[in-house]
């Protein structure tokens, strides 16, 4: 049916149509533009993402920038190092011909004074983007001045958007030649005390082949390591690793690595107590794998002493060594004299000795009543007591008392030894009975197998390394010289001589630090050239992302608009045969 009204053919040939021109106007825009997500509007997801992936790649640039700037600035400051390392060299051959007798010293100082000159003027003119790090000047009134120069190396953005910046830090404190701030000074932090083992871990007779061996019985023994570590002031501790003690670290007892007793050993330490040795000295293992103690606390107030102390059960353990030594340093006293063969403690019959072990005085009587408490530890007879069995009445005595001294006979003298180990352990007898053979008041004072004490901050004055005249150089007796104004032209004599060789020497330094200076540079200049290269190649990979998620395929686009042109001539075509239906209608009235 055709109607007047209502043309159905043209309004789908116009709808499709609309389609077509606007599929038309989108694939026009991704081949003109390159992009299939080109406003928020097309996906606003990537369109964020791609956004802000932009906004990095243009921080990174900028960090590229300042790595180019800042490799510049590196490039400039060695350069110059290298240029007065060659001038201290031509100086220190200058001074050896100094030191050639009859040569005018006056003529080779003309010599050195143009080299200092030049060294000076080379400093000074290294200057890279306005900054130069070789002559400065450290004055508080010069805001300019920054004793640690950053180079911005990268950035780095958080999942909440915090942005944060690394840095490549240039030490120019201890890279600086000049210093024209005449009141400069360097403080050096306050240390920790510190011991350090004799040898290699691994090397001790605790270690064989990298591991130790606590779980193998020879003869009846095993290993253990006894040691006190005395802080001073009552903190102090016995450590003591054997097969028992290291069970809850080491996974097998016959192969016990060094991780695994250093951190038996830090346990122990951190079990003592904070009253102790917890929270104040660690356990480490230094560079060249020797066993290290230092203290948590800094300056002259912290001391660390280690001593070896006596083994628990020297029939049950055998005593192995880590690095301090594995013979007892502990207090050992023996008798002035031999033990008298006639103790006789039958009846009314005492014999008294008072021991102290540093913290317990016990005064132990021997007499009728603890011979026969001993029962079966005691064999001879009570008149003619031996020492043997002196030694282990006295023994029971201290033991009951908490005494940790303890008696033994050898030789024919009795001997008093203490579990403790160190200066701070000690051993004493007074009112001894004369048949024991001690005197009264003889002590004995255990020694350290090592002792460490902290240091405390120093200010000192801070020039830089040319024409400082303290600290690295030492001041000789002409004068207070650095490198950079020394004058030997009156330098006479014997004395004189001296202090040429000195001055020699102080040269002969300034090329070790210049060359340090040197290395330090070199390495901030790998580090920036290899950032620049990952910060590049991070750019690169940016670029790529971008590209997955906004980049329009044009061979697909270019294909897909030809198709729409073709659709959208057919779709006019359509729309004009469909408005022609009307005129076909009104020739019948015709």
């Amino acid at each position: 049916m055709t109607s007047l009204l209502t043309n159905n053919a043209a309004m789908t040939a116009l709808t499709t149509l609309k389609s077509i021109n606007t599929q038309l106007d989108m694939t026009s825009n991704r081949v003109s533009t390159g992009q299939r997500v080109s406003a928020a509007s097309d996906n606003a997801a990537y369109w964020s993402i791609a956004t802000t992936v932009r906004t990095d790649n243009a921080s990174l640039s900028a960090v590229k920038d300042s790595l180019g700037l800042g490799s510049s600035s590196v490039d400039t400051a060695y350069n110059g190092l290298n240029s007065i390392i060659t001038d201290l060299q031509n100086i220190r051959g200058k001074l050896q011909s100094a030191l050639t007798p009859g040569v005018d010293r006056a003529k080779v100082q003309t010599e050195i004074s143009a080299i200092q000159s030049k060294m000076k003027a080379t400093a000074d003119s290294s200057n890279a983007s306005g900054q130069n790090w070789l002559s400065v000047d450290s004055s508080p009134s010069n805001t300019n001045y920054q004793a640690t120069q950053k180079v911005v190396a990268g950035f780095a953005r958080a999942s909440d958007g915090t942005i944060t910046f690394s840095m490549v830090n240039v030490d120019v404190a201890s890279i600086k030649l000049y210093d024209r701030n005449a009141g400069t000074t360097v403080t050096k932090p306050a240390t920790a005390a510190q011991v350090v083992g004799s040898t290699s871990l691994t090397g001790t007779g605790a270690f064989s082949g990298g591991t130790a061996d606590f779980a193998t019985v020879t003869a009846g023994q095993t290993k253990q390591i006894n040691f006190v570590i005395d802080l001073g002031g009552g903190a102090s501790a016995t450590i003591q690793l054997d097969k028992d003690t290291l069970k809850s670290t080491a996974k097998d007892l016959s192969k016990v690595t060094t991780d695994e007793l250093l951190s038996a050993i830090n346990n122990q330490i951190a079990a003592s107590g904070t009253a102790k040795l917890g929270g104040k000295v660690t356990a480490g293992l230094d560079t060249a794998g020797r066993l290290t103690f230092a203290t948590v606390g800094t300056g002259t107030a912290a001391t660390l002493k280690i001593g070896v102390a006596n083994l628990t059960d020297s029939t049950k353990f055998v005593a192995a060594d880590i690095g301090f030594g594995a013979t007892s340093n502990a207090p050992a006293l023996t008798a002035a004299s031999n033990y008298s063969a006639a103790f006789d403690i039958s009846g009314a019959n005492t014999r008294a000795i008072t021991i102290n072990d540093g913290t317990t005085t016990t005064t132990v009587t021997l007499s009728s009543a603890a011979y026969d408490a001993a029962g079966s530890a005691v064999s001879s007879a009570k008149a003619t007591l031996s020492g043997a069995d002196a030694a282990t009445l006295i023994n029971i005595a201290l033991r009951a008392a908490g005494n940790t001294a303890s008696a033994s006979f050898a030789g024919g003298k009795l001997s008093l030894t203490t579990s403790g180990a160190g200066t701070n352990s000690s051993v004493t007898v007074t009112a001894p009975d004369a048949l024991y053979g001690f005197t009264a008041g003889q002590t004995s004072v255990g020694t350290n197998a090592a002792a460490g004490a902290g240091t405390a901050s120093t200010t000192t004055t801070g020039k830089g390394i040319l024409d400082t005249t303290s600290g690295t150089y030492t001041a000789i007796s002409a004068g207070a010289y650095s490198v950079a104004n020394f004058n030997i032209s009156t330098l006479v004599g014997s004395a004189g001589d001296a202090d040429v060789a000195s001055i020699l020497n102080m040269v002969d330094k300034a090329i070790a630090s210049v060359t340090d200076a040197g290395t330090k540079l070199g390495a901030n200049k790998t580090q920036i050239d290899g950032q620049k290269t990952f910060v590049d190649t991070l750019m690169k990979a940016n670029d790529r992302t971008i590209g997955i998620l906004v980049d329009a395929d044009v061979e697909e686009e270019s294909t897909k608009l030809k198709a729409l042109q073709t659709q959208q001539q057919l779709a006019v075509q359509a729309l004009s045969i469909a408005n022609s239906a009307s005129q076909n209608v009104l020739s019948l009235f015709r």
